[in-house]
């Protein structure tokens, strides 16, 4: 009997034409699409991306994650999940999982192997990279994320401020995701630890909606979209 295969493949922060050319081939000819949802009817950003490159054929299977900090509920839907890969898996289809940005950087993709190895340990899954908003973020700002012996931190929101001072203390440069969780106490934060110099909001990036700035101070007190990030800078003598 034919085993399916498992792709796990970022297809980039939002924009179609960032896909690589080895995810575009795969979208071009994978039997089932699975789409992570955090709720049923929500826009998925990532099959948005994945739309153009499907087959008219195509299955399409929604994963259902929801938002919750419950980990026996969470543990629930990720069994969920890979029993209903390892089913697709077990009748020789090529399932390809889509995610935003990196299947391996703060991707719901991470979970699903783990859950899926331990359903089905002989079950084949190869991960095929995307370009990461991080990634995507600095280009369109037109900033370096780091240079020479820079370091980079990567820091979900919210963070303590106590630890932020460590991490500022050791790291030239601090991307943080997740912003709308605790937009304005993230700023206020940079302020109090003199790291407020050089910050950049950077929302919807690689989408229609897509917008910058380099004074994200005058954004306090507003809602901030999910899908934002702050880039933070040490500035350094030239």
């Amino acid at each position: 009997m034919t085993k399916g295969i498992l792709y796990g493949l970022g297809v980039g922060p939002g924009d179609g034409d960032l896909i690589t050319v080895r995810g575009k081939d795969i979208l071009s000819r994978t039997d089932v699409l699975c789409i992570p949802i955090s709720k049923r009817g929500r826009e998925s950003v990532a099959y948005t991306a994945a739309s153009r490159y499907l087959r008219d054929d195509v299955r399409i299977v929604e994963l259902l994650f929801p938002m919750s900090r419950d980990e026996d509920v969470l543990e629930e839907h990720w069994i969920d999940a890979a029993r209903q890969v390892s089913a697709l898996l077990a009748d020789g289809e090529t399932v390809t999982f889509v995610t935003i940005g990196d299947p391996f950087l703060y991707s719901t993709f991470g979970y699903l192997l783990r859950y899926l190895r331990r359903e089905n340990p002989e079950a084949q899954a190869e991960v095929i990279p995307g370009v990461s908003a991080i990634n995507a973020a600095a280009a369109v700002v037109g900033v370096p994320l780091v240079e020479k012996d820079e370091r980079l931190a990567v820091v979900p929101v919210p963070v303590d401020e106590e630890e932020l001072k460590e991490i500022a203390k050791h790291f030239d440069t601090i991307v943080f995701l997740k912003v709308s969780a605790a937009y304005d106490q993230t700023l206020e934060m940079l302020r109090r630890i003199g790291l407020d110099e050089e910050v950049y909001l950077v929302t919807r990036c690689g989408s229609a909606e897509e917008s910058w700035t380099n004074n994200p101070f005058t954004l306090r007190g507003e809602d901030v979209d999910y899908l934002s990030l702050l880039i933070a800078k040490r500035r350094r003598p030239l």
